[in-house]
């Protein structure tokens, strides 16, 4: 019997080693599999990374007109919400506006944007009157360099009045899911213009009354000041560059500072001003150009370097008759600072005269 029970349990041991050696044979074949399965898996799955490198491979042509189209986009937007005066109601604060255009432009650019263009005034946020600033020129030709797989730039060549013949690099650069713009660059191509040759245009267009050249001419930021006199007053007054093609239109009287003398103000449409103080006909031949050169003439001071002190000044001079004694003679000085694109643009037409 006990024979029979040690048979028994040796059987039942057997069984039990045969199955779970089975088991675990199987299982570590299951495991191998997945583990195989899995590794080629991890293989063949493309990173989050590779994915963005396909699609930054793609920028084209077509690529580089849409993201030139989208930053433009995002400045247009703010023209077009902007009322009469240029307020802004949409955006609460400017780093509303800034965050606006960081959408499309990196942190740098938006900051330059926001800086040049909007202000804070009595709380609220304004859009700042002025030229906008240099887009691609969507039907002319323009080249693309790849300089990474993230970073291309795209090239063009461009020449009008206001920017001059310049070469406009936009960098574009893949920022997490999208091409933005993140750096302008302006390279003058040719010599402009002297100054003194672009202050003969403008004594021609004053003689001929030629606002629209002579607004072309005015610089975007300051606009132009007129001084009846030498001495430029503090609150002398300045038209924004765009009321200067029109000015003599305008029937609006203004007060353009004091005769010299009785001190009454001088209270004149802008025809009149240019009828009684701006007389360029005689200075189309000259008695005597100067450059950056005064000369005391009358009695008053000459204060154009304390008022406009990065400015280069052109002086048209013609003599008085023997008629008069030469006390009716006459100068206007045509004054020039650099815009951002270090072109020369007028700022100031100064007159003087005999004075009291």
């Amino acid at each position: 019997m006990k024979k029979a029970s040690i048979g028994i349990v040796a059987v039942l041991a057997l069984a039990l080693i045969i199955y779970f050696g089975i088991t675990i044979f199987s299982g570590n074949e299951n495991n191998n599999t997945d583990d195989s399965t899995l590794s080629s898996e991890e293989e063949q799955a493309p990173s989050e990374e590779q994915n963005d490198i396909n699609e930054m491979a793609t920028f084209t042509e077509e690529t580089a007109r849409d993201v030139m189209q989208v930053y433009r986009q995002a400045f247009v937007t703010l023209i077009d919400s902007a009322d009469q005066d240029g307020l802004l109601s949409e955006f609460e604060t400017i780093n509303g506006v800034r965050n606006h255009f960081e959408e499309v432009m990196s942190e740098d650019l938006a900051g330059w944007m926001t800086d040049s263009y909007i202000e804070k005034r009595d709380g609220q946020i304004y859009l700042i009157a002025k030229d906008s600033p240099t887009w691609l020129a969507e039907d002319e030709d323009f080249q693309m360099e790849e300089i990474a797989e993230d970073h291309y730039k795209i090239i063009q060549e461009q020449e009008n009045e206001l920017i001059g013949h310049v070469e406009m690099t936009y960098h574009a650069k893949w920022r997490e899911d999208k091409w933005i713009i993140s750096e302008i660059e302006t390279e003058q191509l040719d010599q402009q213009v002297s100054v003194e040759q672009k202050a003969e245009e403008i004594i021609r267009a004053l003689a001929n009354k030629e606002m629209a050249f002579i607004s072309n001419t005015v610089h975007e930021e300051k606009g132009l000041l007129f001084s009846p006199y030498i001495y430029i007053e503090e609150d002398a007054i300045t038209f924004e560059k765009n009321e200067v093609t029109n000015l003599l239109e305008d029937m609006e009287t203004y007060l353009w500072g004091n005769y010299d003398g009785s001190g009454k103000p001088i209270e004149q449409t802008p025809n009149e001003y240019f009828e009684e103080f701006i007389d360029a006909e005689p200075l189309l031949d000259p008695d005597e150009v100067r450059v950056d050169s005064f000369e005391q003439r009358g009695n008053l001071i000459n204060n154009i370097e304390d008022v406009f002190p990065e400015a280069k000044v052109i002086e048209f001079y013609t003599e008085g008759s023997d008629e008069y004694e030469g006390m009716d003679w006459s100068s206007i000085n045509l004054v020039f600072e650099q815009n951002e694109h270090d072109i020369w643009k007028l700022v100031a037409i100064v007159t003087d005269q005999w004075t009291i």
